[in-house]
């Protein structure tokens, strides 16, 4: 009971922590907010620079977000590129769900530096439950486009599987759902800032545990420089349907699908997080 009070009290200051954003009025420079340390290109923690600002995403953001999703994931991440979800009409069915996914997530935002203003990375976190492979197969029961139903069903799989809530004896995580480069913007560490800004937007709302499910062998490069440790991983032959065929099969090296994850604080425990 006491951790579900602590997780809804934290849910409760991300609500005020948005509704605070949607503010034109500006936020102190004195004031050591979450959104001040998001804004910044470096810190004490990691001195490496990058070519861009990073702030919390505003609900104006929305359309752009979809829009950018639109362009630089449907087709070119190697699930999405292999399974053909960027076709009408699964793509706009997948764009309705990243819509949904807005409205109850933390988002960051990777901006150009200098004009115009552009996106250039996003990475859309949550909370990760242990219901959550349930309602994805769900939603997945509900689709008639075969490609998407496919998408839904291999994410219940990368959300159930790894049963990291009873690993860290926690009923909620941190969870980096989406994280997406400008296909222009590459190799140039935008993802892997984009992560460590998500994990100390995390350790700032007082998630004790963070998970990454990396569809994409670029994606588990990054979460791993970025502290989170494999858990899970299970190889794309693996995933057969009821002929025993493999469902799909990205290009290489995008042969696995890996769950990471890591403990928030320095001393944090599995035996610590059960008392």
């Amino acid at each position: 009971m006491l951790r579900w009070v602590q997780n809804f009290r934290w849910s409760s200051l991300l609500s005020d922590l948005k509704s605070k954003l949607t503010n034109d009025l500006p936020v102190p420079i004195c004031t050591p907010t979450a959104t001040e340390r998001c804004d910044l290109s470096r810190t004490r923690h990691h001195p490496t620079t990058c070519p861009c600002r990073v702030r919390l995403a505003k609900e104006a953001d929305s359309s752009d977000i979809v829009q950018f999703m639109q362009g630089n994931v449907l087709h070119s991440e190697p699930l999405l590129r292999s399974l053909q979800v960027s076709t009408i009409p699964s793509q706009a069915v997948l764009l309705d769900y990243i819509r949904l996914l807005l409205r109850d997530s933390f988002t960051l935002l990777a901006l150009a530096n200098g004009p115009p203003e552009r996106i250039v990375g996003v990475a859309i976190s949550r909370r990760s439950c242990p219901w959550d492979g349930k309602q994805l197969i769900e939603r997945a029961d509900r689709t008639r486009c075969d490609q998407l139903r496919k998408l839904l069903y291999i994410w219940s799989i990368v959300e159930t599987e790894p049963n990291l809530h009873r690993h860290f004896c926690t009923r909620c995580l941190f969870e980096i759902a989406l994280l997406a480069t400008a296909i222009d913007s590459q190799r140039q560490g935008i993802g892997l800032h984009l992560t460590q800004r998500s994990l100390e937007l995390a350790r700032d709302l007082g998630f004790q545990f963070a998970r990454m499910n990396c569809t994409c062998e670029y994606s588990s490069r990054v979460a791993t420089k970025a502290g989170l440790e494999c858990h899970w991983t299970v190889a794309y032959h693996h995933l057969v349907d009821s002929a025993k065929q493999p469902v799909v099969l990205p290009d290489p090296p995008h042969t696995h699908i890996k769950v990471h994850a890591m403990a928030l604080f320095p001393g944090l425990s599995i035996k610590s997080s059960c008392r």
